[in-house]
Formats: C-alpha cells, structure tokens, sequence
C-alpha cells in the first residue's frame, strides 16, 4: 500500500485519483543557468509527503538542497552552488568553492587540510571526490514492491596515472510513504594494486532547521566528545547545544565515538520543538567508526556538521601515519549504508 498523507492507496486506486503521478510526486531533471553554478546538471526528488531535494550528478550526486513540509534543513555557504569546472584544485581554493549543501562527500584521496601526496601531487582540503562529475548517472520513479519508489544511481572515478583507480557507485533512493532517503555507496578498487583511502560524509544543517532551539542527540555512551580545537575544549560542556548567532565567534570541532545498536547501526538524532521537526541520521559504523562534530555560531556562517568517517580530518599522511587509512585490496569492494530521515515531533 502507498501512504499519502495519512491515508493508504492501492496501486490501483491511486492511479484512478491521480491523473499524473508528476503532480505529486518524481524527479525532475534541470540545468543551473546563472551564477558559479552556470551549467550543472540537477535533480531535484520530490516523494509527495514532505521530501523534496536536489542531487548533484556533476557532483558525484551529492545533495545540494533538502527541505520537510517546505522547512529548509540543510546548509547553503555563502559561495552558493558551484559546477565542476569552479573548482580549482589549487592551494587555498577550498575556502571560495565549498557549498556545504546537505551532503559533501569527502575523499577518497585525503580528508582535512590540502597537502602534497606521497607522489608529489597536490591533494586539496577534504579530496577530490565532490569536485568530480559522474561518469553515469541514470534515475527511475515507479511502483515497486508496494510502494511508490523514485531512486537515482551514479558511478564516479577517482583515479591518478599510475597512482590509484577507485570508483564510487552510489544509489540514493526514498518512497512516497516514506520521508526518508536511504544512501548506499560503494567503493571498488579498480587497479591491480592494493591502495587505500579516507572517506567522510559531511552532512550540514542550517537555518531555520538549525536555532538555539536544536537539541543534538548522540549516543555517546555517557562519554564526553574529544576537542579537536581550543573552542571545542572550551565548549565541551554545551556541545549538544546552540546559542542564538554571535560576530566573530569561533567554530567548534568534536571527535564522537558513539555507541552502534546491535546490528552496528548508530543514530544521530536532531531535534526543534519550536519548528516540531526532527532529522534522524543513520549509518553502519563498520567502516565508518568516528564521528566528527562541526560547531560553527558566528554570524552569517550559523553552521551544524554531522560527519560519519573512517578518519580524523588530518590529512591522509597523518592518517597512514596513525593506521586510519582504509586499505582496500586489489579488486575488493567496501559497502556504506546511510540514511537520513524527517520526521514529526
């Protein structure tokens, strides 16, 4: 049965009200014409019982904008959207063509600040993968297994001449009867080499789903996170916390080691009372055992990151150095599952 708003349909009862399925629900397909954003291709998903987001095939199908029930929930920095082809790999550039959007997918080559490989080659603040368009992408809205299923797949390649070969294939996929998009990601080794990699899903809230109303819900166990700044230090009593804006003030960076369920599946949950609004973040901590915390209340940049991965954002020398690298044999592959949820107070 597909429920819509509080009342069940059979297939074919919900064919005879609906006289487009597009009325209520599907994937629109749509090019970015104006601004650093000019020639980007774009999905946008709409699920007809509050979901409506937009995915990014130019950008690994990463998701640039999400709202519930027309609430925006995720974060858009003041650099706005930007294609490709504005994303110079060159020292410093990070900071002018970051978007932030719902989720950033980080890696595979490095995680945390630009540095040079052990090859000599420029490896810029949190990889290339985000940077790079899908080499397929393909996207199908239909009736399956009684529900209302609108589902978009990609395949990017992260590769460097004799160097490494790694794919991403990713599916992201909800139903109507469900506000919830589910993520599963898969990485391959394509060379006849053994590598490895760092991967971090950076999943960023923003106004007006993030107030000093949110109330953030990790399950720590009881354990208090570890600083990764001194802000961080200064604030680890309010981590959980948000205070209204305020100019100048200084970013927080938290290390979570969050307790996994019995299937090995953690929850981060995101509460507004104010808004009556939740945001359930999940993922399998199998490959993906750290959680990093971004805490940013300065003016004009109010910011929240919930950040799944396998690496402490210190570039990936430093994560060799410290065994939090992932190594990936020739030919293997390694599956991530995600999602993330709204839901109503």
């Amino acid at each position: 049965m597909v429920k819509l708003l509080g009342k069940d349909y059979s297939k074919e009862d919900f064919r005879r009200y609906c006289v487009n399925i597009s009325q209520v629900a599907g994937i629109t397909e749509t090019v970015y014409q104006d601004g650093r954003a000019r020639g980007m291709r774009a999905l946008r998903v709409r699920n007809g019982s509050g979901l409506d987001y937009t995915l990014l095939p130019d950008r690994c199908m990463d998701i640039a904008q999400l709202s519930f029930r027309g609430v925006n929930i995720g974060l858009l920095t003041r650099n706005g959207l930007c294609a490709p082809q504005q994303t110079a790999p060159v020292p410093g550039e990070f900071d002018r063509y970051f978007s932030g959007g719902m989720l950033t997918t980080c890696g595979l080559k490095n995680c945390g600040p630009e540095e040079t490989d052990e090859y000599g080659r420029f490896a810029h603040t949190h990889g290339r993968i985000n940077t790079l368009p899908c080499e397929q992408s393909w996207h199908y809205s239909r009736f399956s297994g009684g529900d209302y299923v609108l589902c978009a797949h990609a395949v990017t390649r992260d590769t460097a001449l004799e160097g490494y070969n790694l794919s991403l294939t990713r599916e992201i996929s909800t139903q109507m009867s469900e506000n919830e998009l589910k993520i599963t990601d898969e990485i391959e080794n394509c060379d006849y080499n053994d590598t490895d990699y760092l991967i971090l899903y950076h999943f960023n809230f923003g106004f007006p789903f993030l107030s000093e109303d949110l109330q953030v819900r990790i399950p720590t166990g009881g354990r208090r996170p570890r600083p990764r700044n001194e802000d961080a230090r200064r604030t680890l009593d309010v981590w959980d916390r948000f205070e209204p804006p305020a100019d100048n003030a200084a970013e927080s960076v938290y290390f979570h080691s969050p307790e996994p369920d019995r299937d090995g599946t953690c929850m981060v949950r995101l509460e507004n009372p104010g808004l009556k609004i939740g945001v359930a973040v999940s993922y399998e901590t199998e490959h993906l055992p750290v959680l990093t915390q971004w805490r940013c209340t300065r003016s004009g940049e109010y910011a929240l990151g919930i950040e799944p991965s396998n690496n402490e954002i210190s570039g990936m020398q430093n994560e060799r150095h410290e065994g939090r690298s992932m190594p990936i044999p020739a030919g293997s592959r390694h599956r991530f599952r995600l999602a993330l949820r709204c839901y109503d107070l």
